[in-house]
């Protein structure tokens, strides 16, 4: 394939997986995701199945039932309720899709998976418990982004995609001290497969950027969050996004959760990291 055709494949391929996050919650027919990139139905499903390694198919259902999982960790919400929000027409079709997934119901996943992490918590390994965490506004924020697909905190492949990121901003004059570098962590390592995990490495911008290539543009809406500091490593986030998962008091709202490094990507001295952590309420 020329490198042309990959890099726009690519940039459809981002159109359509930020697309799918956005709006799981609604009907995902073929023909509306086909319209969004312009492309044929057989051409999307050829193009997402090269980039996902996984059917279109497959890729929503997956998600749709992992965000599930996301829900019921937080809130304690009816099945009907919890179909609706994930975007299944009833509570039995979604149970079946469930534990088409994870081979057991969604209520019985919920207590294994509950009391995996309130043994974390109680453990050695989750002693550094959350502090109470910041309530602060948002204002919409325009971020460029690189995706990268495996298991979270892998020194190499993110050490590469940060420097590209810094390259890009240099390039098209992005990069100031207003220049904010995010993180946003789409799955939970604790339910999706390590080697499927999507990361995005992000930065704001002022003005919107056309997407091209490996490079891709979404918008975080503004609203409430709840923000949780980390001091020290990286290797830190799992342990503390554990915690915030057995003792969280606000209500979740749609939108995504996000890190951010108040550091330079290029600091690499655990002591000196600060990251600050973001959980959209209501």
């Amino acid at each position: 394939m020329r490198n042309d055709t990959k890099d726009t494949y690519r940039q459809k391929a981002n159109q359509v997986i930020d697309y799918i996050s956005a709006n799981l919650h609604q009907p995902l027919a073929l023909d509306k995701l086909a319209g969004e990139i312009h492309v044929s139905q057989r051409q999307l499903l050829r193009i997402m199945r090269l980039f996902l390694e996984e059917s279109l198919y497959a890729y929503v259902a997956r998600q749709r039932i992992e965000r599930a999982v996301l829900y019921m960790q937080t809130e304690e919400t009816g099945l009907a309720e919890l179909a609706e929000m994930v975007g299944y027409e009833s509570p039995q079709s979604f149970s079946k899709a469930f534990k088409k997934q994870f081979g057991t119901s969604p209520k019985a996943y919920m207590s294994e998976l509950r009391a995996r992490l309130e043994n974390f918590a109680k453990s050695g390994d989750g002693k550094n418990s959350p502090l109470q965490p910041d309530v602060c506004e948002e204002n919409d924020l325009e971020l460029v982004y690189i995706r990268i697909i495996g298991k979270y905190g892998e020194s190499e492949p993110y050490e590469a995609t940060w420097n590209k990121l810094l390259c890009f901003l240099g390039d098209h004059r992005e990069l100031s001290e207003e220049t904010r570098f995010i993180g946003i962590s789409f799955d939970n390592p604790n339910v999706t497969s390590h080697k499927r995990c999507r990361y995005y490495a992000c930065a704001t911008v002022k003005k919107r950027i056309s997407p091209r290539g490996e490079f891709g543009t979404i918008q975080l809406r503004r609203g409430k969050y709840a923000v949780y500091t980390l001091k020290g490593s990286y290797s830190g986030l799992q342990a503390l996004y554990n915690n915030i998962s057995v003792d969280f008091s606000y209500q979740l709202r749609h939108g995504a959760a996000f890190e951010e490094y108040l550091n330079s990507p290029r600091d690499t001295k655990e002591e000196n990291l600060l990251t600050r952590v973001f959980i959209p309420i209501r």
